[in-house]
């Protein structure tokens, strides 16, 4: 990019970040930006829903009235000239790039430079992990290289708890200023100087993790902890730091962590997005019973849906939404994992992996024949139904087949346990026929819908087939 190129998205980015002051009439002066010709299809898609939004008052134009009021001038310059400008634009033209060599670049990179964390939390995906051993900071420093070489300026911190390592990833903010870094954390780390150094580097969001109130935040995070999450936020919010909530839901808790009540209490103390999680049957002797039905799992996903209606935070149901990001994620298509270990997984809750960072490349990994079989078998059914994304409980025999044809070695002890573990496997096939009972009939009619995205006469909808086999034919 050249040094005008840079200065126009620099002033174009300062520009954008005046408008979001908290006040509807300053917000309203984007609309300008939808009389601008955008070339890049993602970005005009978006400019073209903030106009209509911003026109009825509603969806992300009211996301961003709640941005301009709780997040600082430096974050607001740093998510939409690293979110927008550099990932969504200039990363794109990358992205592109690589797969005209053939080469499949993701969109982003969940990276877990460790697994130690100061809570014990059950059930935690990542609980069974082997602790020893971490990602070094010039490890760390070489893969934010890699990344901003494959286009993904975006990348997912996770663990463990990452704020252990809060002095080596403070350092690594500032450095790479041009990158924009969503941290999942316990929260209880974040101390007075460590939301003055969020403030003051502005490309990073964390992601607070909560389970519901006290009691069961509490209940499964510890004695206290909730308290100490509130108290984090507080920091936060005073120094006008983005920050949001990251949901597991639960057969226990999916009523009250999708409630309005909830919602609004976090929206309240400065929260501006949500991510939701399914809760995940893995590891050894796996949780079943805690893991939502499938009718409370179709419901969850309405109830997202409505509340996203009523209140200003950017609101997103990682399974719920397969519909809207075009089906799973996984194995390099949009993102992948790398452990502390330095294995690279299809995605943080597929345990398998084959290679190393330290051996090989990001783009490598990504075009490694695991992946490149996982992104074959996309988008794991006959119909493309997005309603059921994952290949771990909705299409599980994708995941048992190609970890069967390439041996991929289980990331620690009983991960395997998902795929050979009797029990699970006859509870997981009786998990995806219900899924697929409660979602195919509307998946059929959506499909059908001339109007919808994902009619089968659109060429979205084609794509989802196009790596190695075509659309099935109309019945």
């Amino acid at each position: 990019m050249s040094l005008q190129e840079q200065f126009l998205r620099r002033l174009a980015a300062r520009g954008v970040a005046r408008c979001l002051t908290g006040r509807p009439r300053d917000l309203k002066l984007l609309l300008a930006l939808a009389r601008v010709p955008i070339p890049n299809p993602s970005l005009a898609a978006f400019i073209g829903r903030l106009s209509a939004d911003l026109r009825a008052g509603s969806g992300l134009a009211r996301i961003l009235l709640h941005v301009g009021r709780h997040v600082n001038g430096r974050s607001k310059r740093r998510l939409i000239e690293n979110l927008f400008f550099k990932w969504i634009v200039e990363g794109g033209r990358v992205r592109t790039a690589h797969r005209a060599h053939g080469m499949w670049a993701p969109f982003f990179v969940a990276i877990s430079p460790t697994m130690r964390c100061n809570l014990k939390c059950t059930g935690c995906y990542a609980g069974l992990y082997c602790k020893d051993g971490e990602l070094a900071e010039a490890e760390l420093d070489r893969l934010l290289l890699e990344c901003k070489a494959m286009g993904a300026y975006f990348v997912v911190l996770s663990g463990g708890e990452p704020f252990l390592l809060k002095e080596s990833l403070l350092r690594l903010f500032r450095k790479h200023q041009d990158m924009f870094f969503l941290v999942f954390t316990n929260g209880v780390l974040i101390d007075e100087r460590t939301a003055d150094e969020l403030a003051e580097v502005g490309n990073v969001a964390p992601a607070v993790s909560v389970e519901g109130h006290r009691e069961h935040t509490d209940a499964r995070r510890g004695s206290g902890v909730y308290e100490k999450v509130l108290a984090s936020m507080a920091r936060l919010r005073a120094r006008g730091v983005m920050f949001g909530i990251s949901v597991t839901y639960t057969r226990d808790n999916v009523e009250l962590v999708t409630g309005d009540d909830f919602v609004r209490f976090f929206s309240d103390r400065g929260a501006v997005f949500g991510w939701y999680f399914m809760f995940m049957p893995v590891g050894k002797d796996p949780l079943l019973d805690l893991v939502p039905t499938p009718e409370q799992r179709v419901a969850c996903g309405a109830r997202i849906r409505d509340l996203r209606t009523r209140h200003p935070m950017f609101l997103a149901d990682f399974w719920n939404d397969g519909a809207t990001i075009g089906g799973c994620m996984a194995a390099g298509r949009r993102y992948l994992h790398v452990l502390n270990s330095g294995r690279v997984e299809p995605c943080v809750y597929a345990h398998f992996g084959v290679d190393n960072i330290r051996t090989t490349t990001l783009l490598e990994a990504a075009n490694s024949p695991f992946f490149r079989a996982i992104r074959r078998e996309f988008p794991y059914n006959a119909s493309g139904n997005l309603k059921r994304p994952c290949m771990i409980l909705d299409n599980p025999e994708v995941l048992r087949a190609v970890v069967r044809e390439h041996i991929a070695p289980a990331g620690h002890p009983h991960a395997e346990d998902i795929v050979l573990d009797a029990r699970v496997r006859a509870w997981a096939d009786q998990y995806a026929a219900r899924m697929e009972e409660l979602t195919e009939r509307e998946w059929q009619r959506t499909i059908d819908e001339p109007a919808s995205r994902w009619s089968r006469e659109k060429d979205e909808y084609r794509n989802l087939f196009r790596v190695h086999r075509a659309p099935p034919s109309r019945p």
